[in-house]
């Protein structure tokens, strides 16, 4: 026998990178260390640390970044000992599934918005690279930037609507039909 107790359950972040990535980003590669030891049981932070051979400092911290972002979650026992709590920690894949779905509808949306403006106004600029403005603020200032005095020319903004429409298709390609489905 090999001393384990039962099969761990699949590993979801094998099956999806973007979730990989989204832990990744969150905890680093010590949190997706943290996450394979974790996956399908229960464990306390130093049993973490034990396991990892990481400082329990680290695991403490990196569990509260996980937790913060709804990838790991807790059950809190008081032990009949000495009276301290013991959290046992524990992946929950669903939550952190939702949390990375809401983050990309929020970039989608954001970046929706912004191709919205782009294409809804016309810019202006200086030859010294001063902050562009929109047709509306540039004739407020009689096309005459307010940074270094230089005339305001008209700037072709086609580059930038482009850029952003391949970002958003690139992004709904990447994050397919989960991200479509709850937008």
């Amino acid at each position: 026998m090999s001393g384990k107790k039962g099969g761990k359950k699949p590993d979801p972040f094998s099956k999806n990178p973007a979730l990989k990535e989204f832990v990744r980003r969150v905890a680093g590669n010590h949190g997706l260390l943290i996450l394979s030891k974790l996956w399908g049981r229960q464990l306390t932070d130093e049993e973490l640390a034990k396991l990892t051979r990481l400082r329990v400092n680290l695991v403490r911290k990196i569990l509260y970044d996980l937790y913060e972002s709804r990838v790991v979650n807790y059950h809190r026992f008081r032990n009949e000992d000495n009276g301290w709590y013991i959290y046992r920690w524990y992946v929950e894949a669903e939550g952190a599934l939702e949390n990375l779905q809401s983050i990309q509808r929020e970039l989608l949306r954001k970046l929706e918005e912004r191709l919205e403006y782009e294409r809804g106004h016309m810019f202006f600029a200086c030859k010294n690279n001063c902050p562009r403005m929109t047709f509306e603020e540039a004739s407020e200032r009689e096309f005459k930037c307010p940074h270094c005095g230089e005339e305001l020319k008209f700037v072709d903004n086609k580059e930038v609507i482009a850029s952003l429409e391949a970002q958003i298709e690139q992004l709904k390609r990447q994050w397919g039909e989960g991200l479509q489905a709850n937008s």
